[in-house]
């Protein structure tokens, strides 16, 4: 498998709250439309008053992966919506391939609001 990394910054919970629902409807909408997508998921770290943000999204191969990139392959695929939205964000993503793992990933949702 192969795991797609992102980071990014919201800079108030509000701005986290409307990324991740953006996130729900629309981007990982489309990404588990495409051939070998396993998955997707959005955690942050909180930092002062700022969301530290690292989307991950799972692939079965690294062809898989490619789907999703538009231009280089180790672009970030950022919406001028988004990037009006976000503080911060990478312009390049990572990727890693796994050697060993056990469990699933996602299961839990960004609240609405405020933690």
């Amino acid at each position: 498998m192969i795991i797609r990394s992102w980071r990014a910054v919201a800079g108030s919970d509000a701005v986290l709250a409307a990324y991740a629902d953006h996130l729900r409807k629309t981007t990982f909408v489309e990404m588990a439309e495409l051939p070998g997508h396993l998955g997707a998921t959005l955690a942050r770290k909180v930092k002062g008053t700022e969301n530290e943000l690292v989307v991950m999204s799972f692939w079965r191969d690294m062809a898989s992966a490619g789907h999703f990139g538009k231009g280089d392959f180790d672009d970030a695929v950022v919406k001028p919506s988004t990037q009006k939205l976000l503080k911060s964000f990478d312009l390049k993503v990572e990727y890693f391939e796994t050697l060993v793992s056990t469990g699933i990933a996602g299961g839990h949702d960004i609240p609405a609001g405020p933690a």
